[in-house]
């Protein structure tokens, strides 16, 4: 009786397993593709394009270097630009066999793209000035906590922050939000990137966190409209820029609270 139980469950996982295959057999290539793509490229980053790897691979040269969280972040920015902007620019080109500008690469309807960003960040930039004054905002931006001392390094950070959110941005909001939206709807697809999105603000302070939801929604929705992922970039880099710059003028001036003798001490050290 239980060889033949087990019989019948071989069976019914073989069957399972014939009727996956021939619905993967259906799907559509692309959204094969983005899915299996988005996997390995989460893989990749996080064994080779993260500090940890880097403080691995490096610590024993450069680990003295006061410079050295810094260079974790360079490498961390760089990589991220690498594995999710150059590697999916790759498969579209080699593997879905599409036009660029189909997911998302082009200026697509710039006028409305840029009017959406500005006046998105006219709205974030008093909710910035306010949370730049919480501890918990202080404690994490700018990630490399040495910039703040020097504002060449500052500006070397942000510049290859830039970079990374090429990346980041691409990822989500152009190669999965467009790679998808064909084929599941833009919904969906807006839907699909949300959920990593989110996920990896696990960790960072809660209203950010929160707020994530909103963003990707948000973000992946005006990629769509606009048709391009270039305007989420300039939105989410411009944001993550200001909350850096206010968290450091109020490391450098020692400014508290969000009246005016916050703001006059932050642009008496801005006019030093």
């Amino acid at each position: 009786m239980t060889e033949m139980h087990n019989d019948s469950g071989e069976r019914s996982l073989a069957a399972a397993l014939r009727a996956f295959i021939q619905e993967a057999r259906r799907t559509p290539k692309d959204v094969t593709v983005v899915f299996l793509a988005i996997a390995i490229l989460g893989i990749l980053s996080v064994q080779l394009g993260s500090k940890r790897f880097f403080v691995e691979q490096w610590y024993g040269a450069l680990g003295g270097d006061p410079l050295f969280e810094l260079y974790q972040y360079l490498y961390w920015f760089s990589s991220e630009f690498v594995i999710y902007f150059i590697l999916p620019v790759l498969l579209i080109v080699l593997v879905h066999r599409r036009p660029l500008r189909s997911f998302g690469l082009g200026a697509g309807d710039w006028r409305f793209g840029l009017k959406v960003s500005a006046i998105f960040y006219l709205l974030m930039l008093p909710i910035l000035w306010v949370v730049s004054d919480l501890q918990m905002f202080q404690q994490v931006y700018p990630h490399a906590a040495s910039v703040r001392n020097d504002w060449s390094l500052l500006l070397i950070y942000e510049a290859v922050f830039l970079l990374y959110f090429i990346g980041w941005e691409f990822v989500w909001r152009g190669y999965v939000v467009f790679g998808l939206a064909p084929h599941t709807g833009a919904a969906v697809a807006v839907f699909v990137q949300m959920i990593p999105f989110v996920i990896l603000h696990y960790g960072k302070p809660l209203p950010e966190t929160i707020g994530s939801i909103v963003a990707a929604i948000a973000l992946g929705a005006l990629s769509l409209r606009a048709r391009s992922f270039w305007y989420a970039v300039l939105i989410h880099w411009s944001v993550m820029f200001t909350i850096d710059l206010f968290a450091t003028l109020r490391f450098r001036s020692g400014a508290q609270g969000i009246g005016l003798n916050a703001l006059s001490a932050i642009f008496s050290l801005l006019g030093a």
